[in-house]
Parts: structure tokens; sequence; C-alpha cells
């Protein structure tokens, strides 16, 4: 027979049969993840801001880790991210708060895609309203915003309001995409989530570290103190404040970091203690 010709009739009919018995299977399974997803809002398995992006990531890497055949990788990634913000509305569901501005509807396309399009949305002008959303009682429970930059260009600078923001602690937690290689008619660029929970470890992550200097110094003496104190230094950001003399730095590192890690006290020639302002996993690069 030639490969180019459809299967009989009753052939096809069997393998039709067989995908809608598939289908049926798989329906089960994600009824009973949903009854599992149930027990645990259940039993108070999480409190606040239910979010666990690390957790995420494990559970990605793992299944493309041993995914096999044709289905394209990226294929699990919807699904399981599709899933992820199921169990959240399951849980008690969660708003979004997007930075619009310049790249205001990349972001939006970012955080619809991550966290689902049930997802509610509340589009504030720039990043400190944003940020003020999140920040009090009642507020949405994420913050999606600008690429990091140095200065306010595209509302980049944001991250040094981490520093100063009030009484509910607000840190860093995710970077979107998680799948980094974009298909044509996706969404490009690139977005930060925070929220007010520090980040969980994936085992592969980077943290966020806020510097500040009363003089100015070399980026190369920076990564240098920071290599001293055991960090592995990767990106810097520098910039200073209306009115303020310092210099702010921010720098990513190796794995996350905690508030209460030794290596923070041994960076020198700091006018102030240095601050963890969160992390993220490291996203996929498109290979599975």
């Amino acid at each position: 027979m030639n490969d180019l010709q459809p299967p009989p009739a009753d052939r096809l009919g069997q393998l039709r049969a067989q995908l809608d018995a598939l289908d049926d299977q798989i329906h089960d399974l994600l009824m009973q993840r949903a009854r599992v997803v149930e027990s645990v809002a259940a039993d108070g398995g999480k409190k606040g801001t239910k979010i666990r992006p690390g957790r995420e990531a494990i559970i990605l890497r793992r299944l493309l880790a041993r995914h096999q055949g044709a289905m394209p990788p990226q294929a699990i990634v919807r699904f399981w991210r599709e899933m992820f913000g199921a169990a959240l509305i399951i849980e008690g569901g969660q708003t979004m708060a997007v930075c619009d501005g310049e790249g205001g509807e990349t972001r939006l396309a970012l955080a619809r895609e991550h966290f689902g399009p049930l997802t509610p949305v509340r589009r504030h002008h720039n990043p400190s309203q944003t940020l003020a959303d999140i920040a009090r009682e009642g507020g949405a429970q994420l913050a999606v915003l600008p690429p990091l930059a140095e200065d306010d260009e595209a509302h980049g600078g944001w991250w040094t309001m981490l520093a100063h923001a009030g009484a509910r602690r607000l840190y860093v937690i995710a970077k979107i995409p998680f799948w980094t290689q974009r298909a044509e008619g996706l969404p490009q660029g690139e977005a930060y989530v925070a929220a007010a929970v520090p980040p969980d470890a994936s085992g592969h992550d980077r943290g966020l570290i806020m510097l500040v200097l009363g003089a100015e110094s070399s980026r190369a003496r920076i990564v240098a103190g920071l290599r001293e104190a055991g960090f592995a230094p990767g990106p810097l950001w520098v910039r200073r404040l209306p009115g303020d003399p310092r210099f702010y730095v921010l720098a990513e590192v190796e794995g996350l970091v905690a508030d209460d890690d030794p290596r923070l006290a041994a960076i020198a020639g700091l006018d102030v203690p240095p601050m963890v302002i969160g992390g993220y996993a490291v996203p996929l690069g498109g290979a599975a």
C-alpha cells in the first residue's frame, strides 16, 4: 500500500476509538488531580499568596526530562501551565497587577500566557502603582513588571522600590516567559513577577541582591567584592535616585539567597547592609 494513502475506514475507526478512550482517561486524571488540589486547599497547605514558581519549575523540568515522542516539548509546558492556573483557581484564585506603559501589551500577553487567561488582571500606569497594589492588604497577589534597567526608561528602574516597599516586604519571585525559545505568534520580550512572599527554590535559580554604596565604584570592583564574599555574580544594574547621593546596585547571583545568608555580611564597602530582593527559577532555553 502506498504510504500516502489514508488507512482503511475500519482501521481509522479503531484509531479514533483509541483516541476517545485516551481522552476519557486523561479527563479522569485531570478530575482526580483537581480533587487532590481541593484537598491541599482544604488542609491549608498554602497561606496567603499561593503561587510557587519554584515548585512549578521543578515539575516542568522533570516532565521534560522524561518526555519522548513527536509531541512538541513546548506543548507540555503549555498544558501544565494551564493546569497550574486551574489549580490556583481551585485554591481561591489570584489577581495580577500588570504594569502598563511602554511594552504593556506585551507584558499583559506574557502574563496571560504564563498564568492563564482566566486570571483576573488590574492594569496600572507605572511600576509604583503596580507594586502598591500588591503591597496593600486585599490587593493583587502578583505584580508583572518590565525588564530590569538602570534608569526609568520604560520603567525599568523599578527594582529600587523594593527597598522602600513599606511594612509588607515584596520580592521578585519569577521571570517570564519560562520557555524562552519563542515560536512565531507568541509574545516576545520578558517580564519579572513580584509578590509579597519570597521565591521558592527550584534547584536552578538566580538570586537578586541590592547593594547601596556611599561612593561610586567600578563594576569590576563590585564583582570582585561579591566573589570574595562567596557569591557567583552575573549581571549588575547601577543607578542613583533623585536627591540621594548614594549608588544603588542590583546584583544577580547564582542560586537563591536567604536573608540570613552569612555571605551577605562579608560583602565589603557598603553604605548599608545588603538586601535580598528575591530571585527566580532559570527559564528553559528551548531544549527539552
